[in-house]
C-alpha cells in the first residue's frame, strides 16, 4: 500500500517573478518589453490593452523595525521617549528583554513610522504610473497599484488595509490609480475555526462622489475582480498543482472587517521553515 504523501505548502522565493508572469499569461504586457519602453524615466510594471490600464506593483518583503539598518531607527524613538517622559531607561529593558507592554503614545509612534513605509512606496507607483501613461500617450488610462505583503508582519491584515485606507484619504485623493489592491501569496493567514490557509485579495478603490459614494466604472471593477479571482483559482494552480479548497468574495466593509479579525499571520520561519 502507497504511503499518502505529506502536503508541502507552496512558497514562492520571487512573487514579483510570480506576478510578471501572471500578467502575460492573463494578456497584459511587462512595460519594460513594450517598444515604447524608455530607460531615462520612472516606468510602472505592466500594461493592459483591455481595459486600458497602467499598473506598478510593490512588495514589502521583510518586517519593519526587523533588520539591523532598522536599529537607529528604534535607537532614534527609544531616546525621543525617554527625552520626553514617556518610559524610563529601566521600562525600555523591560520591554527589550522581557516583551512588556509599550506605552499607547509610543505604540503609535511606532505606527506612524511604520505607515510612512507604505506611504513611500504608493507615492513612488503614483509617480511611475503617471510617468507611463504619458509615455505610451494613455492619459485616461485607469491605473492600479498592486501591493503585495510578503513578509511584513508589523500591521495585520486589517492594520494594513486601515493604513492605505487612511493615506488614501487623506494624500491620495486626487492620484494616477484608481484603486489599489493589498493581496498576499507566501504570507498565509490562518483562523481557529478552520484548517486552511488563507490568501488574501482586496481592493480599495480611490476615487468617490460628493456623498462618499466610489467612484468606479464597471469594465475596472469587473477586471478587478476577474483579474483576481483567475489568479488565485486557476494561475495558482497551474503553479502549484494545488486547487483551492474555498473562494470567498466579500462585498461589504463590515464583513470585511469581521473576516480579517478572525485571522493570523504563519510567519514564514514557522509555515516554510525558513
Amino acid at each position: 500500500m502507497n504511503e499518502p504523501q505529506e502536503f508541502t505548502r507552496p512558497f514562492f522565493p520571487d512573487v514579483e517573478s510570480l506576478f510578471s508572469e501572471y500578467v502575460e499569461y492573463y494578456g497584459g504586457t511587462v512595460v519594460e518589453k513594450l517598444e515604447s519602453y524608455k530607460t531615462d524615466r520612472q516606468n510602472a510594471d505592466f500594461f493592459f490593452e483591455h481595459p486600458v490600464i497602467v499598473a506598478e506593483l510593490k512588495t514589502f518583503e521583510k518586517d519593519i523595525f526587523s533588520e539591523p539598518e532598522d536599529i537607529p531607527r528604534l535607537m532614534e524613538l527609544f531616546e525621543k521617549w525617554i527625552a520626553n517622559g514617556l518610559m524610563t531607561g529601566e521600562d525600555l529593558k523591560e520591554y527589550t528583554f522581557r516583551g512588556n507592554q509599550l506605552p499607547q503614545k509610543c505604540i503609535d509612534d511606532m505606527i506612524e513610522r511604520a505607515s510612512k513605509t507604505i506611504e513611500r512606496a504608493i507615492y513612488k507607483a503614483n509617480k511611475q504610473i503617471e510617468e507611463t501613461k504619458k509615455t505610451l500617450n494613455k492619459k485616461n488610462a485607469n491605473g492600479i497599484v498592486f501591493l503585495i505583503n510578503d513578509g511584513n508582519y508589523f500591521f495585520t491584515n486589517q492594520g494594513f488595509l486601515a493604513v492605505i485606507s487612511d493615506l488614501i484619504g487623506r494624500k491620495f485623493k486626487e492620484s494616477s490609480f484608481d484603486v489599489i489592491i493589498y493581496l498576499t501569496i507566501n504570507q498565509a493567514t490562518y483562523k481557529e475555526d478552520s484548517e486552511l490557509d488563507h490568501t488574501i485579495w482586496v481592493p480599495i478603490y480611490t476615487k468617490v462622489d460628493d456623498q462618499g459614494e466610489t467612484i468606479v466604472s464597471d469594465e475596472l471593477y469587473s477586471f478587478v475582480n476577474t483579474f483576481g479571482e483567475k489568479f488565485l483559482t486557476e494561475f495558482l494552480t497551474l503553479k502549484t498543482g494545488h486547487k483551492p479548497k474555498a473562494f470567498k468574495q466579500i462585498e461589504g466593509i463590515e464583513e470585511s472587517i469581521a473576516e480579517f479579525n478572525k485571522q493570523k499571520f504563519i510567519p514564514k520561519d514557522i509555515i516554510y521553515k525558513k
